[in-house]
């Protein structure tokens, strides 16, 4: 077992599922963007499964996301199954990790879908097809 895992509290079976699909969307992060997640906390974060590729979208996903804190920018590539979410602070982005790691959505079939999130330094070069940012009400065309 990896070092980073070893304790004496064993996890449950739904624990470690949670674990494997957090690491794998870790790594499909990395595959089809480059990016890699951060272990400490930051304003961004990837949503795995919160995209438009299955099926989320930006009218659901959004509210869900505000209600761990302002979010200053959304962005959802086209076909892909993840997002990014920027908050105002790092405590809010901390906030919804904490919150929405592992919640189910309800996606426009009605299929539920569940969230795994992970902190990321910046985001760059990923095609912005469906983008929200906010600065004091106004929009903007940059993200992270």
């Amino acid at each position: 077992m990896d070092s980073n895992h070893q304790s004496n509290y064993k996890l449950s079976k739904t624990e470690k599922k949670f674990l494997r699909k957090q690491i794998k969307a870790k790594h499909t992060l990395l595959r089809h963007e480059g990016i890699e997640t951060v272990s400490y906390a930051t304003q961004s974060l990837v949503v795995a499964n919160g995209g438009l590729g299955n099926g989320v979208s930006r009218n659901q996903l959004l509210p869900v996301l505000e209600k761990c804190g302002l979010v200053d920018a959304l962005l959802m590539p086209p076909n892909k199954p993840y997002s990014f979410a920027r908050y105002r602070t790092t405590e809010e982005s901390k906030r919804a990790y904490v919150t929405l790691n592992g919640k189910e959505v309800v996606d426009d079939l009605g299929q539920k879908i569940t969230l795994y999130l992970n902190f990321v330094e910046k985001v760059e070069g990923v095609e912005a097809s469906s983008l929200t940012t906010r600065t004091h009400g106004s929009r903007r065309n940059n993200f992270f």
